[in-house]
C-alpha cells in the first residue's frame, strides 16, 4: 500500500513523499516503532527502535510533539496518517502543509 507521508531525515528539510509501506524497513531499518507524539492523535511518527537514543550512531533529527511535551528522534522518520488499529493512512493536503511547517522549524 502506498501511503502520502512526511519524511524527515537529520540535516535536512522534510520532505512530502509517497512510500510503500513494506518498503518503511529500507527506510527506517529493520525494527521500527510508531509513536503518537502529536496532538492529533490521528498522525503518527515510523521511528528506528533507537530513535531515543544517540549513542547507536543514529544522527540526531528533531524534536517533534505538543508545547510542553516533545520527543527527541535520532535516525529518519515518516510521519503518517494513523486508523485506530494503528495502520498508517495518507495524510490529507491540510495535514501535510500544517506538519511540513512544524517540522520545518
Amino acid at each position: 500500500m502506498i501511503v502520502r507521508g512526511i519524511i524527515c531525515e537529520p540535516g535536512k528539510p522534510p520532505m512530502e513523499a509517497e512510500v510503500e509501506t513494506q518498503l518503511l524497513s529500507t527506510v527506517m531499518g529493520e525494527n521500527r516503532l510508531l509513536l503518537r507524539p502529536f496532538k492529533d492523535r490521528n498522525v503518527g511518527v515510523v521511528v528506528n527502535e533507537n530513535y531515543a537514543n544517540d549513542s547507536t550512531g543514529l544522527e540526531y533529527n528533531r524534536s517533534v510533539g505538543g508545547l510542553f511535551k516533545s520527543t527527541t528522534i535520532y535516525g529518519n522518520m515518516f510521519v503518517a496518517g494513523l486508523e485506530v488499529d494503528g495502520s498508517l493512512l495518507s495524510l490529507n493536503d491540510q495535514q501535510i502543509k500544517l506538519y511540513m511547517k512544524q517540522l520545518s522549524r
